[in-house]
C-alpha cells in the first residue's frame, strides 16, 4: 500500500483541493485516485463541496410590506416564496395578485414557520413561471 501511495502524483490544483478537504473526504479522495485518477477523484470532490455549498447558501430575499394597517412579509428562495401576515385575506389577494401576473403557484405545507415569520398566518408556495398573464374567467 505504501509503494502506491509513493507512486501517486497530486499536482498543484489538486494539491490545493486537497488541503481544503476534510479528514474523511481526503481519505476518500486518496481512495478515488486509484479508481478515477486524479482528475476524476478532484471532480468527484469539486461536485460533492459544490452540493453541499448550494444546500447551505440559498439565498432568500425578504421584502415587509404595509397594505393598509397590516404588514405582509414576503420571503422569495429560489421557486419557493411564502407569505406571512396578521391577516388571511391580505395573505390571499397577494397571492391571486401573482397568479395574475401570470405564475402559478402550488402550495407547500412541507415548509414550516421558522422564527423571522413573526406574524399569525404563514403560507408557503411553490412559483411556476409561465411568462404571460392568466385570464381569470
Amino acid at each position: 500500500m505504501s509503494n502506491e501511495l509513493d507512486q501517486i502524483e497530486i499536482f498543484e490544483d489538486e494539491f490545493d483541493l486537497f488541503v481544503l478537504l476534510e479528514e474523511e473526504d481526503k481519505v476518500e479522495y486518496l481512495y478515488d485516485l486509484d479508481i478515477l485518477g486524479p482528475r476524476g477523484a478532484m471532480l468527484k470532490q469539486v461536485a460533492k463541496l459544490h452540493k453541499e455549498h448550494d444546500d447551505e447558501f440559498r439565498l432568500a430575499h425578504v421584502e415587509d410590506m404595509i397594505i393598509g394597517s397590516y404588514r405582509l412579509c414576503v420571503t422569495k428562495y429560489d421557486d419557493i416564496i411564502t407569505l406571512n401576515c396578521d391577516n388571511l385575506s391580505i395573505i390571499n389577494k397577494f397571492v391571486n395578485k401573482i397568479m395574475n401576473h401570470g405564475h402559478i403557484l402550488m402550495r407547500d405545507k412541507g415548509i414550516e414557520k421558522t422564527h423571522i415569520d413573526t406574524y399569525k398566518y404563514f403560507k408557503a408556495y411553490v412559483i411556476f413561471k409561465l411568462g404571460m398573464p392568466i385570464c381569470a374567467n
